[in-house]
């Protein structure tokens, strides 16, 4: 999708100006004609425009917006107000920049006849699958409202958890960064300066003193070494765990890590119980609901066990086995799985999961930060009092050889 600037006039000669997302020219043509307009120019904003800077915003659209809009869509549009006037409403009131385009493009595609799934696909970018999806699914059943209400509620959930992530490793994350500076600026700065002095003396040093002499050496001297072989392997291990074999390892070596195993185990299974109650619960098939849930899902190691999932059951088999059999998903999932599929209402049985695990996923969150703050500030204690020791112990011996 390209913005092009075009000029026209009206059957009775009034001149329009204005900019128009669209394929191509051919595309802008056509709808400019739709609307009984006389083409005068149209042209190809290709060059830099500097409301493209108001756009730029990292990490794309924030979870809060889409809530809003899917919310207040979901009002309108319950209360009979035609697609088009809706989206209309929200392109004037939303304030971030990029979103208010990406409104104003999914109104022009539902104004040139287009249906709101359609026009969502042409922003995929922005909406992912399992909303097109829920989207489509809203409108074949005529319950696009009570759709967009439960995707609001899925974002809303997913932003909540989000947050109670980061608020969990945000202080241990803050001792750390403040760990490493106190050991660079005791190694770029204090142990230096008591070299020196120690040196002059010529007495013998105790081992930990040579240790942290040396080490700081090779700091000071060989920093921009240290910095070139990190650098390197920051890059080379973004790139590797980047392909689909190193985000396997690297899922391995998440879940077998003690403190971190507990939340990631969670934290998957609430957001597959939620994901796939919601896409069952909307009518979806629950082949496609297993491939969405699957892909929707950030470790490869739970993601697997539901594309296998899918398999046995697109053979014939039940949903409960595959899941049985995986060592990651814990037994009470699958038996609550069975009592689903026996009963008939597994996307019932699959929200009540969701729900015992989002308060599991809580607890997990908060023993988490429990755990790593008093275990970083130990680090902390540890390593500065090494550094002073190192650092003191000569005094001590220097005093004693005076006396």
């Amino acid at each position: 999708m390209k913005k092009f600037k075009y000029s026209a006039r009206t059957t009775k000669g009034k001149e329009i100006k204005g900019s128009i997302v669209a394929r191509d020219t051919t595309a802008v043509t056509e709808i400019l004609h739709d609307k009984g307009l006389i083409i005068v120019k149209i042209k190809d904003t290709f060059d830099f425009d500097l409301e493209k800077l108001n756009e730029i915003n990292i990490g794309g659209v924030p979870l809060k917006d889409k809530v809003v809009f899917m919310r207040q869509m979901a009002t309108m549009v319950s209360a009979g107000l035609p697609l088009t006037r809706a989206l209309e409403i929200m392109e004037q009131q939303t304030i971030n920049p990029l979103f208010r385009r990406v409104i104003s493009s999914v109104k022009e595609g539902v104004e040139s006849g287009k249906s709101l799934a359609e026009s969502f696909r042409a922003q995929e970018d922005i909406f992912d699958d399992i909303t097109l999806n829920l989207v489509e699914a809203g409108e074949s059943s005529g319950q696009l409202d009570v759709i967009l209400v439960k995707l609001a509620t899925e974002l809303e959930e997913k932003k909540a958890l989000g947050a109670k992530l980061k608020s969990a490793l945000i202080y241990p994350i803050i001792i750390l960064f403040v760990i490493i500076a106190v050991v660079l600026l005791l190694m770029f700065v204090l142990v230096p300066a008591m070299s020196d002095i120690y040196v002059e003396f010529g007495a013998d040093l105790p081992w930990a003193t040579t240790v942290l002499i040396n080490l700081s050496g090779f700091v000071t001297n060989y920093w921009w070494v240290i910095l070139l072989v990190l650098t390197v392997l920051i890059i080379g291990g973004k790139a590797y765990f980047d392909t689909p074999k190193g985000k396997r390892v690297l899922d391995k070596i998440i879940i077998n890590i003690p403190i971190v195993k507990n939340v990631v185990t969670k934290t998957q299974i609430a957001q597959f119980t939620r994901i796939m109650g919601l896409l069952l619960s909307s009518g979806l098939s629950i082949l496609r609901a297993l491939e969405l849930t699957a892909n929707s899902l950030s470790s490869t190691l739970f993601k697997d066990v539901l594309l296998d999932a899918k398999d046995d059951v697109e053979r014939g088999g039940s949903l409960t086995l595959p899941i049985s059999r995986s060592q990651y998903y814990p037994p009470i999932v699958s038996s609550m799985i069975a009592v689903g599929e026996e009963t008939g209402n597994l996307d019932v049985v699959l929200e009540k999961i969701s729900e015992y695990y989002k308060d599991e996923v809580n607890t997990a969150t908060q023993n988490l930060s429990a755990i790593l703050e008093p275990l970083f500030l130990i680090v902390m204690g540890v390593t500065i009092g090494f550094i002073a020791m190192a650092v003191y112990m000569p005094m001590f011996q220097l005093t004693e050889v005076m006396t």
